[in-house]
């Protein structure tokens, strides 16, 4: 009986072992599961096509306006700048040309110019014939006859963004490992002073940071000859409730959009300095002002209320790394930007869960395995290594020899 109860007790502490560690195992697992980890890899691709993509370029204003009309225009506002550069420099001026002068001389100051001008002054800059008006084609690979230009602008600087289609699809061009087989894809331009250019994608934002730009420059009489490359890099996040919790929409767009709404709201009439607006999208009366960098508790509500609706990740981020070089010689004056093949490779980044379903109920199942095995073992452990014995009765049993009987016939 004792053996009995001792064998009683020990399953007993089997199951109750099992069940808590089973249990924390489970709770480890499904908890784990439950965050929606994620895990991200590199993936390097050579494509066997490059498409052509968006060319953006940037002119500064300060190089497109007429100085000499807008001192003419802004007396007073003229001025004044002058003024101010000639106490905070060594430079002497004798006369609005040699303000004019000093002004172009430095990209930086047309930060004071853009204070003066209004959308208008911007808008009426002749920026068209820059691009479009080359509508014959000289060579197979200048096809401006296949590009449109949407233009976009802010109080510093005009942005060209050149479109190329064909059949209102994007262009594109074989590869067979980097090497281009079709005729090139070039734009001619007739561009002169300095200027920046840079690949983008279609519906993408306009990058205002000259920095990202490949800067240019062209002088009077010279042919300029830009042969640009690109890698495309591609960031693929997952939507909730997976840990990136990303969202599908244009992250930079709505942010800017809703700064240029707010500020519109609460400074009327007012443009952000850098805001870069399309043309026709403001009055022609509003006015440039640098609100960026006010240290107010209005400007400051409106950052934290923007930048509370682009908290979350864009689920595709596709951006180019644009390189290139660029050969200047005397000449015609002939201008042409060039799509290159491509810098090696694509990269691209993307995210995949960590664990699926499928493999969370293989966990599981293993986990229910191994605890339920453990406790099978003790019962083996019992049943067989150790097997009952049974006791001998100790009744007195009475044994009848069995006598065999013969008959004897006479």
């Amino acid at each position: 009986m004792m053996n009995k109860h001792c064998s009683a007790s020990h399953r007993q502490l089997e199951l109750i072992f099992c069940s808590i560690g089973c249990s924390i195992h489970l709770f480890t697992v499904v908890n784990e599961f439950l965050k929606f980890p994620v895990r991200t890899d590199i993936i390097y691709d050579y494509p066997e096509k490059m498409i052509v993509p968006e060319i953006d370029i940037i002119l500064h204003n300060i190089d497109l306006l007429n100085m000499t009309a807008l001192h003419l225009k802004y007396p007073n506002k003229m001025t004044q700048i002058c003024e101010h550069f000639v106490k905070i420099s060594n430079f002497e001026m004798n006369s609005i040309e040699d303000c004019i002068k000093f002004l172009k001389s430095y990209y930086e100051r047309s930060y004071h110019v853009g204070k003066m001008l209004t959308v208008d002054d911007v808008e009426k800059l002749d920026v068209d014939s820059l691009i479009l008006n080359f509508v014959a084609k000289e060579v197979d690979f200048v096809r401006n006859d296949l590009c449109s230009v949407e233009r976009y602008f802010n109080a510093v600087n005009t942005f060209l963004r050149v479109s190329c289609r064909e059949d209102s699809k994007q262009i594109e061009r074989r590869l067979v490992r980097n090497i281009v087989i079709d005729d090139g894809f070039c734009v001619k331009h007739n561009i002169y002073h300095s200027f920046g250019v840079r690949f983008a994608h279609p519906n993408s934002s306009i990058d205002a940071h000259v920095l990202n730009y490949l800067p240019l420059e062209r002088g009077e009489g010279e042919n300029l000859f830009t042969m640009l490359h690109y890698r495309e890099i591609t960031v693929e996040s997952k939507e909730w409730p997976y840990q990136t919790n990303c969202r599908h929409y244009q992250k930079s767009q709505i942010f800017s959009k809703c700064l240029r709404e707010k500020i519109s709201h609460s400074y009327p009439g007012i443009v952000q300095l850098e805001d870069v607006i399309q043309v026709g999208q403001y009055p022609s009366d509003f006015k440039f002002d640098d609100l960026k960098y006010d240290v107010n508790e209005t400007i400051s509500q409106i950052k934290s209320g923007c930048a509370e609706l682009v908290k979350q990740p864009q689920c595709i981020e596709k951006t180019y790394q644009t390189q290139g070089r660029s050969a200047r010689e005397k000449g015609s004056g002939i201008g042409l930007i060039c799509v290159g093949n491509l810098i090696d490779f694509n990269i691209n980044l993307k995210t995949y869960p960590k664990s699926t379903f499928t493999e969370l109920l293989i966990y599981i199942s293993s986990i229910l395995g191994i605890w339920f095995g453990i406790s099978i073992y003790g019962k083996l452990i019992d049943g067989f290594i150790f097997p009952t014995i049974p006791q001998h009765s100790t009744q007195k049993v009475d044994v009848v020899p069995n006598v065999e009987s013969t008959s004897i016939h006479d």
